[in-house]
């Protein structure tokens, strides 16, 4: 019996201590799952589709231009809540720069009440639609910075409807931080930026 049990722990042995040893490359691997994932999907015309599960990306911000601070007529008259793809999130924090493949949505939500029991100011409503932006050189090689700017129907649009260059990029082209995106706008692009605090 004493054989017995002294062979079964030398089996066992080295098996418990290979998965000791494989835990933390598993649970690594599993947390860098999505590395080297493009999240666009495009029709044959380079159309991006309607982006799905976005809300489980990265939050970057959201900026909101209310209308009682705009002379009631503000360009987006919404908190814009913004997701950027989690493989070119990782890529940014590595280099602090936007990839080729990266995607960006942008959550239009209406501004709710103004009073809240932690006081007065903006608090979101409802949602309102979508937007996005991709950055692709071989896709978009001829628009500004190869960036290409969807709006979207609805949530339920198979997809969206690419914008003219004086919609969107113009804007972002002349006023945007970095690489035709509103860094400025977002504290946790800037602090993820390599080099930075």
């Amino acid at each position: 019996m004493l054989q017995f049990k002294k062979k079964l722990l030398s089996g066992i042995a080295p098996v418990l201590l290979s998965i000791a040893l494989a835990s933390p490359v598993i649970a690594s691997d599993a947390h860098h799952a999505h590395k080297g994932l493009n999240y666009g999907s495009f029709t044959k015309d380079n159309v991006l589709l309607t982006p799905k599960g976005y809300r489980e990306w990265v939050f970057v911000g959201a900026p909101v231009t209310p209308k009682d601070m705009n002379d009631g007529n503000p360009a987006f008259p919404e908190f814009h809540n913004v997701y950027i793809d989690p493989t070119s999130w990782d890529h940014w924090k590595k280099t602090g720069e936007f990839r080729d493949g990266t995607v960006i949505v942008k959550e239009l939500v209406s501004v709710g009440a103004k009073e809240s029991a932690s006081g007065n100011g903006y608090f979101q409503g409802e949602f309102n639609g979508i937007a996005a932006t991709v950055k692709d050189s071989k896709r978009y090689a001829d628009r500004p910075g190869n960036w290409a700017y969807f709006t979207f129907e609805s949530y339920e649009a198979k997809q969206g409807v690419i914008q003219a260059d004086d919609a969107c990029a113009a804007c972002h082209k002349a006023n945007a931080a970095q690489d035709m995106v509103f860094i400025q706008h977002y504290p946790v692009l800037r602090a993820a930026k390599p080099g930075k605090k």
